[in-house]
C-alpha cells in the first residue's frame, strides 16, 4: 500500500471526504432499495407529474439531505462531488440534470444517459437488424 493511499483512506475515514452525508444517504437509500426489490430515482427537485419515472421509487434527495443536516444538491454541484468522491462514484449508475440512478440491483429501464455513453453495441445490433432479412425475401 502507498503512503498517498493510506492517507487519503484516512481522510474518508475521518470525514474529511467532499460530501460525508450523501455518501451516508445514498447507502441508505440503496439498501432500503435492494432489500425491497425496489428501482431507485433520485430528483434534485421536487418531481413535476411528467418528471415521475413509473418504473421506479421516486425521492427528492434535497428533501432527505435537508432532513439529515446534509447539504444541498443540483446537477453542478452533485457532478463536483461524483468527480471528487470515489465512493459516490461507485454508488450511482447514472445521472443527468433530473436527477440520479443510484446502483441498484433493479434499474430503471428508462434511464436516462448523462454522461453521453450509450450501449457500445447499440450501432452493431441496429446494423444487424437493419441487414437481417433472414425468411422475408
Amino acid at each position: 500500500m502507498l503512503m498517498s493511499d493510506i492517507i487519503n483512506e484516512a481522510g474518508e475515514e475521518g470525514g474529511l471526504s467532499a460530501s460525508p452525508k450523501l455518501v451516508h444517504v445514498l447507502r441508505t437509500l440503496i439498501g432500503q432499495a435492494d432489500q425491497n426489490g425496489d428501482k431507485l430515482f433520485l430528483h434534485f427537485e421536487k418531481p413535476q407529474p411528467n418528471d415521475i419515472r413509473t418504473d421506479a421509487r421516486n425521492l427528492d434527495l434535497n428533501k432527505i439531505m435537508q432532513n439529515v443536516g446534509g447539504e444541498q444538491f443540483d446537477y453542478e454541484t452533485f457532478k463536483a462531488a461524483y468527480d471528487t468522491d470515489a465512493r459516490v462514484k461507485s454508488m450511482i449508475a447514472n445521472f443527468s440534470e433530473k436527477g440520479i440512478e443510484p446502483k441498484t440491483k433493479e434499474t430503471p429501464s428508462d434511464s436516462p444517459v448523462a454522461s453521453g455513453e450509450a450501449d457500445p453495441n447499440a450501432v452493431s445490433s441496429m446494423a444487424k437488424s437493419a441487414t437481417d432479412l433472414g425468411d422475408k425475401l
